[in-house]
């Protein structure tokens, strides 16, 4: 989609992501907001009734995999650790 000017609009869509059992727990220790992931899921569909009798619909992604793809802006800060491997090369 392009605006007025030409220039292409690039809107950012919010999904609702669920996970289930260790990976949920690996996520919720692992993951901050701002952080780039990748999801590989399931789309599931609900519908329900709120209490002024107006049907409501819903969807989430149920997650079967996660990947990060950044790290937490906490995390960029700091200087990684350099490691020799050269002793782990056989010859």
């Amino acid at each position: 989609m392009r605006d007025e000017n030409g220039y292409r609009v690039m809107d950012t869509e919010w999904h609702r992501i669920t996970c289930f059992n260790g990976l949920g727990k690996t996520v919720a220790e692992h993951c901050e907001k701002g952080m780039k992931v990748l999801v590989h899921g399931r789309i599931h569909y609900t519908k329900w009734i709120d209490s002024m009798g107006n049907d409501r619909y819903g969807c989430e992604i149920i997650a079967e995999k996660v990947d990060f793809l950044s790290r937490p802006k906490s995390a960029e800060n700091e200087n990684p650790e350099l490691v020799d491997r050269d002793d782990e090369i056989p010859f």
